[in-house]
């Protein structure tokens, strides 16, 4: 009898070890499809648009339409002054959401090209010269191009 039991607690240690790496495996093959998805969302968003996505520059448009040049922040703010070194002007933010954009377009790129998900070749070929004269330009332009550009026509 006493073998009975660890055997039966043995198969519902298995039982339920199993279910929890069951679990696990969904909710992990589920972040990689949403991964995925944004990146082609993303793709889209700047073949289509010339522009990057939002996620990438709200972050930075927050911080240049939240304070004009020269304004000082409050005393709740100290810490973002600890953390980030000194007060930055509108130029210096924008110049740092360029840097970041293209670091992101640089990763687009080679995500893209190494991409196995395309129907055909010449679509794959496609996508990778869009993103690439994508690049080309917001090398050359002024950051206020890419971070303040109008919104009214886009959506994320």
């Amino acid at each position: 009898m006493p073998i009975l039991v660890v055997v039966i607690l043995f198969a519902c240690a298995i039982g339920i070890v199993l279910a929890l790496i069951t679990l696990s495996l969904q909710r992990i093959s589920g972040r990689v499809v949403e991964q995925y998805k944004e990146k082609l969302d993303d793709a889209n968003t700047i073949i289509n648009q010339s522009a990057p996505p939002d996620s990438w520059v709200e972050q930075f448009r927050a911080r240049i339409e939240g304070r004009p040049d020269g304004a000082s922040y409050s005393p709740g703010e100290a810490v973002f002054f600890f953390v980030k070194g000194r007060d930055r002007s509108a130029d210096e933010i924008g110049e740092q959401a360029r840097k970041h954009c293209l670091k992101r377009l640089r990763m687009l790129t080679s995500f893209m090209e190494k991409g196995n998900f395309y129907d055909e070749d010449r679509t794959k070929e496609m996508v990778v010269t869009s993103l690439k004269s994508e690049y080309g330009k917001w090398a050359s332009c002024h950051w206020a191009e890419l971070v303040l550009k109008d919104d009214t026509a886009r959506s994320d």
